[in-house]
C-alpha cells in the first residue's frame, strides 16, 4: 500500500503542519484520477477529451471560448484538443448562425458514444471506491463532499468580490 505508506510518512516528518484531512484527499483524488485516465485510455480517449465530452453532455452547442474559459485553458490549446477530437469524429464544429465569429461545439454520435462509455467506466470505479460502504454511508460521505464544495465554492466567491 504505497499511498498507506506515504500517509504515515508525511505525519512523521510533518507532523500536524497539514491536516490529514488534505493530505489524504490530495491522495484520493490522484488515485481516482489515475483510475479515469486508465478508463478514458482504454475507450480511446487522450488526457483533456473526457471532461469536454461530459461537458458538451450537459450543454451542447457550447463556443470554444465557453469551454475554454470553463477550464481555464489556453483559447489555442483548446482549439488543438477539438482539432483533435474533431478529427477522431467525437464532435463538430459549426459557426453560430446567430454570430458568425463563433464558433459552436457539439458531440457527435460517436462522441455520444464515447461520453456514455466512460460514465460507465466511472460507475465501476465509485464500485470499487466504496467497496464495505452501506448505502446510507455512501450517501453520508457525498452529503458531507457536497457541504465541503459548497464551503470551498462560497469562499472564492468572496473571494473575488
Amino acid at each position: 500500500m504505497f499511498f498507506s505508506d506515504e500517509i504515515a510518512k508525511k505525519r512523521e516528518v510533518l507532523g500536524n503542519h497539514v491536516s490529514d484531512f488534505s493530505f489524504t484527499l490530495s491522495i484520493v483524488l490522484k488515485l481516482y484520477h489515475m483510475h479515469m485516465m486508465r478508463s478514458a485510455q482504454e475507450i480511446g480517449l487522450s488526457r483533456g477529451q473526457p471532461r469536454i465530452l461530459m461537458s458538451l453532455a450537459t450543454k451542447n452547442l457550447q463556443t470554444q471560448k465557453e469551454l475554454s474559459d470553463f477550464f481555464q485553458v489556453k483559447p489555442a490549446s483548446m482549439t488543438d484538443t477539438l482539432k483533435r477530437m474533431e478529427r477522431d469524429e467525437l464532435i463538430e464544429r459549426v459557426r453560430d448562425e446567430k454570430d458568425m465569429r463563433n464558433i459552436r461545439v457539439s458531440l457527435t454520435p460517436k462522441g455520444w458514444d464515447k461520453f456514455h462509455a466512460f460514465i460507465k467506466k466511472g460507475a465501476s470505479i465509485d464500485e470499487v471506491a466504496f467497496v464495505g460502504f452501506t448505502e446510507k454511508e455512501r450517501d453520508v460521505c457525498l452529503k458531507l463532499f457536497m457541504r465541503i464544495l459548497d464551503n470551498l465554492n462560497k469562499e472564492l466567491q468572496e473571494m473575488r468580490e
